[in-house]
């Protein structure tokens, strides 16, 4: 569940203030609450910032998972009001285990280091493709893409395994009535992600996004899962 659970904070992004918090609820059809989800975004005064979302599971999902908890962490520098990655950890944990990734970026030669971390295994390697931002810095930074309104990919540490793609659609027209009808919402900016990755049955990991004027998400779906229905996010604080 580990890709759901992050993008239900994804998009949060600052407006003006320094720091930014919000709280996210992830229900599957007849199955409410299968997990929370914390976001935080910092913005010091010496123009560094650390993004910082935490995800664990609930109820059944709680018992059915181990009680497993997965962070997700972002740390660099804010550049011309752009969040410029140094640094991006991924930790996952159960009761009985832990796992640690650490990719740091070298923007300059234009490569990414991951380190493994599980138990007393330590490795370093060479990413398989660099990428200017990862996951949690763009769509920090998504306010600016919101102002073009253009369809793109975007490549970033984070995404898929293969090369990182994610991308970005705005919806127009009848696919932009179907999207407010899925979504139970009127008012607010529309999105549709792919992620190019399966989460759960869905092939790609379609999403469908609502956003509030300050550019919070305030509902989430996943498109194409089986069985019970679709997975919903909502903000819930």
């Amino acid at each position: 569940m580990k890709s759901l659970f992050l993008l239900l904070a994804l998009f949060s992004y600052l407006s003006h203030a320094k720091t930014l918090t919000a709280t996210y609820e992830v229900s599957y059809g007849i199955f409410e609450a299968l997990g929370v989800a914390d976001a935080r975004l910092e913005i010091k005064e010496d123009q560094t910032y650390s993004i910082r979302i935490e995800a664990r599971t609930s109820g059944i999902a709680k018992l059915l998972t181990n009680n497993r908890i997965e962070t997700y962490e972002s740390h660099g520098s804010v550049v011309n009001g752009v969040l410029i990655p140094q640094k991006y950890i991924k930790i996952r944990r159960t009761d009985s285990k832990k796992s640690t990734k650490i990719y740091t970026f070298d923007h300059v030669n234009k490569t990414v280091w991951r380190e493994n971390i599980q138990s007393d295994e330590w490795d370093k390697v060479k990413n398989e493709f660099y990428a200017s931002e990862d996951v949690l810095s763009l769509f920090f930074n998504f306010k600016t893409h919101l102002k073009s309104r253009k369809d793109r990919p975007f490549y970033v540490v984070g995404g898929n395994k293969k090369d990182g793609r994610i991308d970005i659609n705005f919806p127009r027209d009848e696919a932009l009535s179907k999207m407010q009808e899925k979504l139970e919402m009127k008012e607010g900016d529309f999105v549709k992600v792919v992620l190019n990755d399966r989460i759960f049955s869905s092939a790609q990991g379609e999403l469908l996004i609502n956003l509030n004027q300050d550019g919070l998400c305030e509902k989430a779906i996943l498109e194409d899962v089986l069985l019970f229905g679709d997975v919903v996010g909502k903000r819930i604080k």
